[in-house]
């Protein structure tokens, strides 16, 4: 039985991931809540870099994020 690789793992995340994205802006509110859990991280590490308190940021971005994929 051959190993998975570290390359041939992210393959796979990266295609879940782009499965679950085409879900949430097909309209799928858990695939929505997943997208969003998977990426915030880098929502709160970007909410940073606003002009606005942490938790605004979060919910500016967050907002933001969401009307990109239902647009």
């Amino acid at each position: 039985m051959q190993k998975s690789g570290p390359k041939e793992t992210t393959q796979l995340c990266n295609n879940a991931f782009s499965l679950t994205l085409e879900q949430a802006k097909e309209g799928d509110n858990e695939a929505l809540l997943r997208v969003l859990e998977e990426m915030r991280s880098e929502i709160d590490s970007l909410a940073g870099f606003l002009m606005l308190p942490k938790e605004e940021g979060i919910q500016e971005i967050t907002a933001q994020f969401i009307e990109k994929i239902r647009g």
